[in-house]
């Protein structure tokens, strides 16, 4: 005989959600672990706006596309502060941000510390409210996880989580709760080291490939370059009207 269990609508809340993910077995990563990602990371919520941001120095702002399997890469620049427009997450160098917004999009990212010296002086960093902020702690560094949040088991879970239908997301308790295994845990510290390398390399390629295309656009506005051009009216591609056409027949 099954046995059922009556709720009321006002008894929902944070510990009951009537979503069927929340139950999903593949939410679980199967494996032998002493250690949560609680226990070796914080999930920060540092939020800042335009009204409440105090520092005049630029702010680089990342959203969601700017997180590509585990670097930040992005073409813009940092903008006044006043350009922030809605809230947005503070971060700091070395923490990793991972969106919770589809899962499968695979949206992870060291915060670098070359993104802090984009600008003379340095500049602020902020991200989408849609990121998870995980800073390190306990002596352990989030940087070293970057590698573990991408692999499958892990991304399988995530969205095996993901709430919702036009925009799923998986919530911060199932983020929270991913056992982290001894021999990820035991190998962390190098693994931040060379995850950190491989976002120095990536970051001064970005930057040059930047600057050589911008040595080009600079070559190609020259004035010298502009003057040797004739005039639109003087070249053979110029447009031709139908009444001349016509004529012509």
């Amino acid at each position: 005989m099954g046995i059922s269990v009556l709720r009321r609508v006002a008894d929902l809340g944070d510990s009951l959600v009537l979503a069927p993910e929340r139950f999903h077995p593949r939410r679980r990563v199967e494996v032998v672990a002493r250690r949560r990602l609680s226990d070796i990371v914080d999930i920060v919520a540092e939020n800042v706006s335009a009204r409440s941001g105090k520092s005049p120095r630029p702010v680089l702002i990342l959203d969601t596309t700017h997180a590509y399997e585990g670097f930040v890469v992005f073409r813009h620049d940092p903008v006044h502060p006043a350009s922030l427009g809605s809230a947005k997450r503070r971060v700091r160098a070395g923490d990793v941000v991972i969106s919770r917004l589809r899962p499968y999009l695979r949206q992870v990212a060291l915060i670098d510390e070359a993104l802090f010296q984009l600008c003379p002086g340095g500049n602020a960093v902020v991200t989408s409210t849609e990121f998870f902020v995980l800073r390190g702690r306990a002596g352990f560094d989030a940087a070293g996880l970057v590698p573990f949040l991408l692999s499958a088991p892990v991304q399988a879970a995530l969205a095996a989580g993901q709430e919702g239908g036009h925009h799923p997301r998986f919530c911060k308790e199932l983020l929270q709760s991913l056992p982290v295994p001894e021999r990820v845990a035991r190998h962390l510290r190098e693994t931040e080291e060379q995850i950190r390398r491989l976002a120095a390399a990536v970051r001064s390629s970005l930057l040059a490939s930047r600057s050589l295309v911008a040595s080009v656009e600079a070559a190609i506005a020259t004035p010298a370059l502009a003057s040797s051009r004739r005039p639109l009216e003087d070249t053979p591609c110029r447009k031709t009207s139908r009444s001349s056409i016509m004529s012509r027949r």
